[in-house]
């Protein structure tokens, strides 16, 4: 009778442990989802841009990265496209920095970019020694969502900067987060 009630007490202790860590972890899933949502760090995106006035479309892709807290965040992007040439289509990297707001889960923000075109058909501008040709500076407003899921999704208006010329496009991105920013002390 003894070993019964022993096991039944350290059987009660035990379930009492289990359903205290449950609770433990419910309120912590809460607390998460209760916290305010952040941007910081790298997110891989992925879209396509459309010029306003000819329709003609592009894939774009790349990182971006955001650095900040409290909803105001400084954003710098490298992204691929193929861009349309007198020489026929080669590969760009749009490359900028901007600034960026999140009020709640809704994203808003400017941003000023280029466009690097590469002088070789079939390589990465960025590759080293590779002629490259720096294209006109573009001004942008962005406006999105970052999704419960903690997906965003970006809308992205685009016009030449004053006194340059550009066909104004607009550009859909959706991305995930990739990894966190590292502090200065972080290997």
């Amino acid at each position: 009778m003894l070993r019964v009630s022993g096991y039944l007490l350290g059987s009660s202790l035990i379930l009492l442990a289990a359903c205290n860590r449950a609770d433990d972890q419910a309120t912590a899933d809460v607390a998460a989802a209760a916290a305010p949502a952040t941007l910081a760090g790298t997110w891989r995106v992925e879209g396509v841009t459309i010029e306003k006035a000819s329709g003609k479309t592009r894939q774009i892709s790349g990182t971006v990265i955001l650095a900040g807290e409290g909803g105001k965040y400084h954003s710098t992007f490298d992204l691929d496209t193929t861009f349309a040439t007198e020489g026929g289509p080669t590969h760009a990297d749009v490359i900028g920095e901007g600034e960026v707001n999140l009020d709640g889960r809704s994203i808003s923000g400017t941003s000023r970019t280029q466009i690097l075109i590469a002088g070789a058909p079939n390589v990465d501008p960025g590759f080293a020694y590779v002629p490259r040709t720096v294209g006109t500076r573009i001004v942008s407003s962005t406006t999105g969502m970052l999704a419960e899921d903690g997906t965003i999704s970006l809308e992205i208006e685009s016009e030449p900067a004053a006194g340059e010329t550009y066909a104004a496009t607009r550009t859909t991105l959706k991305g995930s987060f990739a990894a966190p920013l590292r502090t200065p002390s972080e290997p």
